[in-house]
Formats: C-alpha cells, sequence, structure tokens
C-alpha cells in the first residue's frame, strides 16, 4: 500500500489489518520503497493512492507495476479521497483494475480490494459513467481494437464476455457456467489477443461499446455468485491507496 499522506496509511492498514480475508504486507509513503518492496512481494494487490498525483506520476507508479510481467506481479487498485475522474480514468489508462474510493465504509472497502484480488474490476458510478459515455461506438477508438464488423468470438467466448461486462471475476465467471477458473483465464486471454486489446478493462469497455453483452445469449447465473454492494460498481459495465493487500 503506497500513500504519501501518513495518517491515512496508518489509518487505512489498521482497518485492514483488522480483516480476516485481507492480509497487509507493507505500507510505503515513498514511491521508492513502495516500488522496491513490490519488485520481491507476492502480494496479490497494490493499493496507490492517487490524490495530488499528475498524470504522470500516476503512469510512473502504476503503469511500472502493470509492466511487470510473471505471476508475482499484482493486480493495482487506485485508491483517492480527492482526485477527480480525470484523475481516476488515468489510473485506468496506466493499468489500474479500479478505482476504490477511502470514504467507503469498511465492507465496502474490503469487497472492493477482494473484487480486485479476483481479478474482478471495480468503479465508483460516477467514474464508470463517464468511461462508458468516452467510450460511446460514436466516439473515435481510443485502445486501437480491431473493427472488423464482429468479434469473431466463439459462443462461449461470448458467454464469457456477458458476464465479465457485468464485472465478475474469473471464479465467479467458472462457477455460473460450470466451468473451471483455469479455463475462463484461457478465454480471456483468447478474446485478448483476438481483439488486440492490453487488458481486462479494455475488454469490458469494447463489450459495452458494442453492445455485445445484450446480444450474447442469456447465460443463466446464479443469485448468490455477485454480492449486492449498493456503492461500489463492480463495473457492469468494468483500482488509491497505499499498500499491498494479500489475502
Amino acid at each position: 500500500m503506497y500513500d504519501p499522506n501518513h495518517l491515512s496509511l496508518t489509518g487505512l492498514s489498521s482497518i485492514l489489518q483488522e480483516e480476516a480475508t485481507i492480509h497487509v504486507s507493507g505500507r510505503f509513503s515513498t514511491v521508492e520503497s513502495f516500488m522496491e518492496a513490490t519488485a520481491r512481494s507476492t502480494a496479490n494487490v497494490a493499493l496507490v493512492c492517487i490524490d495530488n498525483l499528475p498524470a504522470p506520476g500516476i503512469q510512473e507508479i502504476i503503469g511500472g507495476l502493470t509492466a511487470r510481467n510473471g505471476s508475482r506481479a499484482p493486480h493495482v487498485a487506485a485508491m483517492s479521497m480527492s482526485a477527480t475522474e480525470a484523475a481516476h480514468l488515468e489510473a485506468l489508462k496506466a493499468g489500474a483494475r479500479g478505482v476504490i474510493l477511502k470514504s467507503y465504509p469498511t465492507p465496502r472497502l474490503v469487497h472492493a480490494i477482494t473484487t480486485v484480488a479476483d481479478g474482478g474490476i471495480v468503479l465508483p458510478h460516477a467514474t464508470a459513467r463517464i468511461l462508458l459515455e468516452r467510450f460511446s461506438p460514436e466516439r473515435a477508438n481510443p485502445f486501437g481494437e480491431k473493427e472488423s464488423g464482429g468479434l469473431g468470438l466463439t459462443t462461449r467466448q461470448r458467454d464469457v464476455l456477458a458476464l465479465v461486462a457485468r464485472g465478475l471475476s474469473n471464479s465467479e465467471i467458472a462457477q455460473s457456467l460450470c466451468l473451471s477458473p483455469s479455463t475462463v483465464k484461457t478465454h480471456v486471454s483468447a478474446m485478448l489477443r483476438s481483439l488486440d486489446l492490453r487488458d481486462r478493462t479494455q475488454l469490458v469497455v469494447y463489450a459495452h461499446r458494442f453492445s455485445e453483452a445484450k446480444r450474447v445469449r442469456a447465460v443463466p447465473t446464479a443469485p448468490a455468485v455477485v454480492p449486492t454492494v449498493p456503492a461500489v460498481s463492480t463495473v457492469p459495465a468494468v483500482p488509491a491507496a497505499e499498500s499491498m493487500g494479500q489475502r
């Protein structure tokens, strides 16, 4: 977890340490110590506070973390108290899996972090709305996806895409479709290659942009699979903090 504000850093890490499902493996107030620690860590999630960070700083930290390859690379979530939606979008462009507001009550904060750890995407409602409006079909393609007039996906991949667009993690999708998590991961990777997309966030934007989630055949989903958390937009549509949370 990275946050230059010592008071915020101490408070959030203390709250998270009380949660049985989260282990705080480190908290850092300087970028240098944070980046060095994450290079050695096996944490599932790296939380990066983007408050008062300029765009180059967001790109340096989040982009640097997401550029790392291999199984040791954590999912990155931006944390914010006062950052603007523009900063939230900058974090997503850098590769963050979502934005978590520090003002969330503890249960919602924990849910957001564990969602990111499971491979899901979390955004505040306002940011999710702006993101979808920004990437409407009328606008130019910002990600350089292949626009061939159709997705060219298999029926099963479309099923997976519809659930990815709802913000479900790989494990939740696997449960819904009676597949193994590794099979779901394979489908997601294949779609990213086929559509020339960089990550899961772009895949969600793509799905909503072309309304594929509506055209995909109905997929029965167990109601209990996706917890209802009113304040956290698990992007039915498509990660600011300061530490690394490890489950």
